[in-house]
C-alpha cells in the first residue's frame, strides 16, 4: 500500500491533475492520496495560499479582500472546468470559505482553505472519499500535534475506508478549530497517514526528481541520490538541502516505513528511496552527498588550563540560554572551546552576551570570528574507508583554502569543516570532485 502527497506545483492547474490522475491509476497500490494547495502555474504567478494569507491581513486591516478571493475562485474554478468537473460542491464550500474569512476567521482557518479546496477537487478528479483533514489530524488548543488520537482516528476513520483524499496542511483540536504545521506541512501529514494506514511507501511527489550529491546551482551536473537514510537526510536537510525536511517525514521514519521522493513532471525518474538505515546490496558509497550553508559565527574562548575548571563550559552555554540562543557546534580542546551558532541569532545581543561571557569565566582571550560557513560531507560509508579525512583535507588545501574549524559528528556519519562564506561554492565543488565525480 502507498501513501502519495503531491505539493503544490504538482498541482497547479488542470494539466497537473491530470498527471497526479495518471500517476495514481498507474499503480492500483496508491490508495491514499494528499494534496496541497495549488502552487505557482509560472514563475510570475502567486501560491493559493499566499493569496489566501494576503486576504486575511487585509481583513484584520480593514482592507478589502474581495480581489484576492476572486483570484483564488478563479484559480479552482478554471481547473474544474478545464477538467469538465462539476463544481456545484466546490462553489458551495468556496462560499462558505469566503463568509467565514471575511469575518475575521483565524489564520490557521484561512491558510488552510487552498488544501481543503483542492482536496474536494482532487478527490473528483481521482473519484475517491474526501475526508476532511480536521476530523482526523488532531492538535492539542496549544498548537502541538497531538500524535497518539491522530494516529488513533486515522486507523479509526480512514483505514477503513480503503481509499481516500486527505488535504495535507492542517488538522484541529479537539474544539474543532483549525491549526496549520508551521513547516513542510502537507509532507508532515502525509507522513502521518501512511504511519495511520501502516503503508508500505510513502511517496513524496514533487517537482524535482528526488535528492542531489550537491546543490545543482553550485554543481551544475551534481548526480542523483538513489537510497539514503533518514540519518543522512538530517544531516543533508540541516546543512541547507532543502528538498525534504526530515521534520517533515517523522512518522514514517519512528515507523520504519521508507519514503521515496518522486517527480510529478517525470514519473518514469526512480526519484530517491529513504530508508531508516543502511540498504546491504551493493557497496556503500563513501560520501552520500554533501551540502553547506552560511551565516554562522564562532565565538573563541581561551584560558590556560581550562580543562581544570569544573563547569567551564556549562557557564558559557547557560549565558547563551538565558538569551535564547542555541549553539549549532562545539569544537574543543584543553586550554580552548569554540562556540558555533548563527550570526543572525548571536547579533542583537553581541556585546551583552561577550560582556557576560568575560565576567563568568574570566578569559585570557575572547573573541568572534564572523563570515563563517560550514560544510558537510555526509555519508554512512565514511568511517568504512581509511584516509577519508586526508582526502577531504588535500582537496580543500588545493584550492587554497583555509579550514577555520573542523569535526566528526559523534554519529560517525559526517565531517564538518568551517571556511570563510566566500570560499562556500569552491569548498562544496572540490568535495564533490574528490568523493563523487571520481
Amino acid at each position: 500500500m502507498i501513501v502519495a502527497k503531491f505539493g503544490g506545483s504538482s498541482l497547479a492547474d488542470a494539466e497537473q491533475f491530470q498527471k497526479v490522475g495518471a500517476i495514481i491509476h498507474a499503480d492500483n497500490e496508491r490508495r491514499y492520496v494528499v494534496p496541497s494547495a495549488p502552487g505557482r502555474q509560472h514563475e510570475n504567478d502567486d501560491k493559493v495560499t499566499d493569496l489566501l494569507l494576503s486576504c486575511h491581513e487585509n481583513v484584520l486591516s480593514g482592507t478589502s479582500c474581495a480581489a484576492l478571493l476572486d483570484r483564488v475562485r478563479s484559480r479552482f474554478l478554471k481547473i474544474a472546468d478545464d477538467l469538465n468537473i462539476n463544481s456545484d460542491l466546490l462553489v458551495k464550500e468556496m462560499d462558505e470559505a469566503q463568509r467565514h474569512i471575511k469575518m475575521g476567521a483565524s489564520r490557521a482557518y484561512t491558510a488552510s482553505r487552498g488544501e481543503y479546496l483542492n482536496g474536494l477537487l482532487l478527490s473528483q478528479w481521482l473519484q475517491m472519499p474526501f475526508v476532511d483533514a480536521a476530523r482526523v489530524i488532531r492538535f492539542f488548543r496549544d498548537g502541538r500535534l497531538n500524535h497518539p488520537e491522530t494516529n488513533r482516528l486515522i486507523q479509526e476513520i480512514i483505514a477503513p475506508l480503503g481509499s481516500a483524499v486527505v488535504p495535507g496542511f492542517y488538522g484541529a483540536d479537539e474544539d474543532g478549530s483549525i491549526h496549520v504545521f508551521s513547516r513542510g506541512g502537507s509532507d508532515v501529514s502525509g507522513a502521518l497517514l501512511a504511519h495511520g494506514v501502516n503503508a508500505d511507501v510513502y511517496e513524496n511527489w514533487t517537482d524535482v526528481s528526488g535528492f542531489r550529491t550537491a546543490d545543482p546551482r553550485i554543481v551544475p551536473d551534481a548526480k542523483y541520490i538513489q537510497d539514503m537514510t533518514y540519518r543522512e537526510l538530517r544531516e543533508l536537510s540541516y546543512m541547507g538541502a532543502t528538498v525534504l525536511h526530515e521534520d517533515a517525514v517523522f512518522p514514517v521514519r519512528l515507523a520504519g516505513i521508507p519514503t521515496r521522493l518522486r517527480n510529478t513532471n517525470d514519473p518514469l525518474h526512480p526519484g530517491t528511496m529513504i530508508h531508516y538505515s543502511p540498504i546491504r546490496n551493493g557497496v556503500t558509497p563513501i560520501v552520500t552527498g554533501i551540502a553547506g550553508r552560511k551565516g554562522f559565527s564562532s565565538i573563541l574562548i581561551e584560558k590556560d588550563q581550562m580543562n581544570s575548571e569544573i563547569g567551564f563550559g556549562q557557564r558559557v552555554l547557560r549565558i547563551l540560554e538565558e538569551h535564547g540562543i542555541n549553539f549549532e557546534h562545539m569544537p574543543t580542546g584543553i586550554d580552548a572551546m569554540s562556540v558555533i551558532l548563527t550570526s543572525s541569532s548571536l547579533a542583537p545581543s553581541r556585546e551583552k552576551i561577550l560582556a557576560e561571557i568575560d565576567r563568568a569565566v574570566k578569559p585570557d582571550h575572547l573573541s568572534v570570528r564572523d563570515n563563517l560557513a560550514m560544510v558537510a560531507t555526509v555519508g554512512s560509508g565514511i568511517t568504512k574507508q581509511y584516509a577519508t579525512a586526508a582526502r577531504l583535507f588535500t582537496a580543500i588545501a588545493e584550492q587554497g583554502i583555509g579550514i577555520k574549524t573542523m569535526l566528526m559528528a559523534p554519529s560517525e556519519l559526517s565531517i564538518l569543516i568551517g571556511v570563510e562564506e566566500k570560499h562556500l561554492n569552491t569548498a562544496i565543488t572540490a568535495l564533490y570532485d574528490a568523493f563523487i565525480r571520481t
